[in-house]
């Protein structure tokens, strides 16, 4: 499928840029574009669509870190991640990893201290309530947009009602990037980026960078000192 890339339309400066996922590449190629330094609790998450609304709708700690829930994925030597199963988000970062870079077998004597770094990242997030604009970003692969064909839409929609939900009154907006479908909405924006290297966890920095750029999103949050992408496009 080739892509053609269109232009966003209404974009602009954002006090807050925070990832919705689909997984760490956004959370990544925002952070090296506008040198972000905080983070969030959904950036280092793998989440479908589906599974991110799920959270929203119930964004229940106890539920993302309940160990009846949670099972480790096996791949060829050990553990490759942590998933739960309520919500079918792969949890990739909050468990430590040994020097294989597999998940230690031990993980779930660290359940406890992941949940407390969730719960930190959560609460930060609530504290820019009601203090400046805020941009969520979500991100669809090739997979995803297969997938939810016919579906996306809606699923859009429901996050959307979520996001009022958790936020009340806070004024937020929407970057779609790669949608499966057009989203009509107040505060929903959609623009493409069409990565050769999608099948890399971190895609094209250069490239990402590029386009979030050229169609004029800013940041005006606090800043760390940026780091030149190591695999610009």
């Amino acid at each position: 499928m080739e892509w053609r890339e269109f232009a966003v339309k209404g974009l602009g400066a954002y006090d807050h840029i925070i990832s919705l996922g689909e997984d760490c590449r956004v959370a990544q190629s925002l952070r090296s574009t506008f040198a972000i330094k905080a983070a969030y609790p959904f950036d280092w998450w793998l989440s479908s669509l589906p599974g991110l609304v799920a959270f929203l709708k119930d964004p229940s700690l106890d539920r993302l870190y309940d160990p009846a829930l949670l099972e480790p994925h096996m791949e060829p030597g050990g553990i490759g991640f942590i998933c739960n199963r309520h919500y079918g988000v792969q949890l990739h970062h909050e468990f430590p990893r040994g020097e294989d870079r597999l998940v230690v077998p031990d993980w779930a004597d660290h359940i406890g201290r992941a949940r407390e770094r969730t719960q930190y990242l959560w609460d930060r997030m609530f504290g820019f309530l009601g203090r400046g604009t805020v941009l969520f970003v979500r991100w669809s692969s090739t997979e995803e947009r297969q997938t939810l064909a016919g579906r996306y839409r809606g699923l859009v929609e429901e996050a959307c009602r979520a996001l009022e939900s958790i936020f009340g009154a806070s004024t937020f907006q929407l970057l779609l990037i790669n949608p499966a479908e057009p989203v009509d909405a107040p505060g929903v924006f959609s623009m493409t980026i069409a990565d050769p290297n999608e099948s890399r966890w971190d895609g094209s920095r250069g490239l990402w960078a590029r386009r979030l750029i050229e169609e004029g999103l800013e940041f005006t949050g606090k800043r760390r000192t940026p780091r030149a992408a190591s695999n610009a496009a």
